[in-house]
C-alpha cells in the first residue's frame, strides 16, 4: 500500500476512533457510572499507556519545570474542563447532537484567533463562518423547542472552552514532542479528577462489567489509538489532508448514534451537519489559515 493511502486510512482510523467517545460515555452512563468516575478512569488509564509508549520509544518524561506548569494548567483546567462540560452534555443531549455542537471549535477557534491577533480576516474565512454557524443554526432547530437549553449551554460551552485551550496552547507550547505534552496533560486531568471524585466521594468502583468496559474503551479507542493514528497519519499526508479527512469524525459519530443508541436525526440536523462541514473545509481549504488546524492542535498540544 501506498504512504499516501496508508496515511489516508490512519487518519480515517484516528477520526473513527475519536468519534466513539460520546457513544461510549452514554454506554458507561446506562451502567450506572458517574461523570467524575468515567474522566477519573479514562485519564488515569490514558496516562499510564502513553507513559509505557515513551517509554518503549525511549522519549524521555523529563522537560522543565516551567513547561511543566503550563502543561499541568492546560490539562487540569483547560482541557479538563473541557472533558467535563462535554460528559455533562451527553447526559442531556443526544450522542450526535452533542458531537456537532463540540465540532463548532474550529469556527470558534478561527474568530478568536483574528480577534487576538493571530489570524487576518478575509471574505473567504468569513463564509466559511457564515457557513458554520448557519449550520449550527439548523442542527439545534430554528425554534429550540426540542433542546435541552442546559444541554445546549454545556454542549457549546465545551466547544468554547476548547477553543481557548488551543488557541492558548498554540501560543505556549513550541517545539515540544506532542506525546509526551499529551501524557503530562492527561497526568493532569487525573489528578484533578481523581482528586475531586475522592474529596467528593462520587468515584464509583462498583460498577458491573459494562461500565469498566466502557471505561477501558473511552481510554483506549478515542484516546491512545486515535492520538497515535493522528500522528503517524499526519506524519505520511501532511496538515492539510489530515485536517480534511478528520472531518469524518462528526460524521461516524452522528452514524454510529442512530446504529447503536437508536437515536433519531432529522433531515434539517443532517443538513446542518453537512453545512458545519462545508465550512469547516472551506476553512481549511481556501480560508488561507495560517493556524494549525484545532484537531492538530488538540493532539499536538495534548487533546486525549
Amino acid at each position: 500500500m501506498k504512504q499516501q493511502h496508508t496515511g489516508m486510512l490512519l487518519v480515517a482510523t484516528s477520526a473513527a476512533g475519536f468519534a466513539t467517545l460520546a457513544i461510549f460515555i452514554k454506554f458507561a452512563y446506562a451502567a450506572g457510572a458517574n461523570t467524575i468516575t468515567i474522566l477519573a478512569g479514562r485519564f488515569v488509564l490514558a496516562s499510564i499507556c502513553l507513559a509505557l509508549i515513551l517509554k518503549l520509544r525511549g522519549t524521555p518524561l523529563t522537560i522543565e519545570k516551567s513547561l511543566m506548569k503550563r502543561l499541568f494548567l492546560l490539562g487540569g483546567l483547560g482541557y479538563g474542563a473541557m472533558s467535563m462540560l462535554f460528559a455533562l452534555a451527553v447526559i442531556y443531549l443526544p450522542a450526535s447532537l452533542a458531537a456537532m455542537l463540540l465540532y463548532t471549535y474550529p469556527a470558534i477557534v478561527s474568530v478568536l484567533s483574528f480577534f487576538i491577533g493571530d489570524e487576518q480576516f478575509s471574505w473567504s474565512k468569513g463564509l466559511a463562518l457564515g457557513i458554520c454557524f448557519s449550520g449550527l443554526f439548523f442542527v439545534l432547530g430554528v425554534s429550540f423547542d426540542n433542546i435541552n437549553t442546559l444541554g445546549f449551554i454545556l454542549g457549546l460551552g465545551a466547544a468554547i472552552v476548547y477553543a481557548i485551550y488551543i488557541v492558548v496552547g498554540n501560543r505556549v507550547l513550541k517545539n515540544t514532542d506532542p506525546l509526551v505534552t499529551t501524557t503530562y496533560v492527561c497526568i493532569a486531568a487525573a489528578l484533578v479528577f481523581v482528586l475531586s471524585g475522592v474529596a467528593t466521594n462520587t468515584l464509583i468502583f462498583n460498577l458491573p462489567a459494562q461500565g469498566w468496559l466502557s471505561i477501558i474503551a473511552i481510554a483506549l479507542l478515542p484516546t491512545i489509538v486515535s492520538i497515535i493514528a493522528f500522528f503517524a497519519g499526519l506524519l505520511r499526508v501532511g496538515a492539510t489532508n489530515t485536517s480534511i479527512i478528520s472531518t469524518l469524525e462528526p460524521v461516524i459519530t452522528v452514524l454510529l448514534s442512530v446504529a447503536l443508541l437508536n437515536e433519531k436525526v432529522t433531515p434539517q440536523q443532517i443538513g446542518g451537519g453537512v453545512l458545519i462541514l462545508f465550512g469547516i473545509l472551506i476553512l481549511q481549504l481556501w480560508a488561507g489559515n495560517k493556524e494549525k488546524r484545532p484537531k492538530e492542535m488538540s493532539c499536538a498540544h495534548n487533546d486525549c
